[in-house]
């Protein structure tokens, strides 16, 4: 009888983490769809236009959900896997689970706000008047050496190891119940932003409007996050030296870059 269990709950174990990485990545292609069906159905308006207040925000939540839950699948599988072994709280593990991402998607709204004020900002400064070419050369190609020399900063290393290690994570910040359930995914959410901003603002310099500029960061993201561990640094490396790529190519061959010329670079759709 023993052993029967002990070899039925890794079995369940492991369908309860396929389980949540099929709900996960279902709920990511539907946020896929809807950002794609959302920007095809709507105007793009000039560069740096960042339309209304609750257009963007709606917006962001929506690619967030859609670039970032394929990677913060094992973080929320964790979860559920030491919920479901601490003393009941009242709240079903799916509901605290629910939670736990309605926190992490909180994080990355606050970011979002951020990320409206800075396109405003740069609106009001005049860049959206240069021509494609300078605004690769003065923009693009600053953003992205930025973002990669950001790649080897310690603050980065930090919360990616948090992003990377989430069964420690949870072991130094656990909190019971919903309300804690919530609280962890903000601040999960909140390493997860500190890892990332500076690729989201690279995907605000290229072209937040664009499917396939999403699609390149997204996968970034994933790759640096989900490499095995023995990869990390190899994975980390390849995305720093993909940066400075980015930053050549916007300084010798701007036209080469997606979007650019054609109204994707760093574009909003008018709300």
């Amino acid at each position: 009888m023993s052993t029967s269990t002990a070899t039925a709950r890794p079995f369940r174990l492991s369908n309860r983490r396929l389980a949540t990485a099929v709900v996960l990545g279902g709920l990511a292609l539907v946020a896929w769809v809807a950002t794609a069906d959302w920007m095809s159905g709507m105007g793009m308006g000039d560069r740096l236009t960042v339309g209304s207040f609750g257009f963007f925000v709606g917006l962001w939540v929506v690619m967030m959900s859609a670039m970032m839950f394929p990677s913060v699948w094992p973080s929320v599988s964790m979860y559920g896997l030491v919920a479901r072994r601490r003393p009941p709280t009242g709240a079903r593990t799916l509901v605290r689970s629910t939670s736990f991402v309605l926190g992490y998607l909180a994080s990355w709204t606050i970011f979002g706000v951020a990320a409206f004020a800075l396109l405003a900002l740069a609106r009001r400064a005049g860049l959206a008047t240069l021509s494609d070419t300078a605004f690769a050369r003065y923009v693009i190609a600053p953003v992205a050496i930025a973002a990669a020399a950001y790649q080897v900063v310690p603050f980065k290393q930090a919360c990616l190891q948090h992003c990377r290690g989430p069964l420690s994570f949870f072991l130094d910040h656990w909190r019971d119940g919903t309300r804690g359930a919530f609280a962890m995914g903000a601040r999960h959410g909140a390493y997860c932003v500190g890892c990332c901003w500076m690729l989201m603002v690279v995907l605000l310099a290229v072209g937040v409007m664009s499917i396939t500029w999403m699609a390149i960061v997204s996968l970034a993201i994933a790759v640096e996050k989900l490499a095995p561990q023995r990869w990390s640094r190899f994975a980390s490396g390849v995305l720093t030296a993909g940066l400075v790529a980015l930053a050549l190519v916007a300084i010798a061959r701007p036209s080469w870059l997606p979007g650019l010329g054609g109204g994707g670079g760093m574009t909003e759709m008018e709300g």
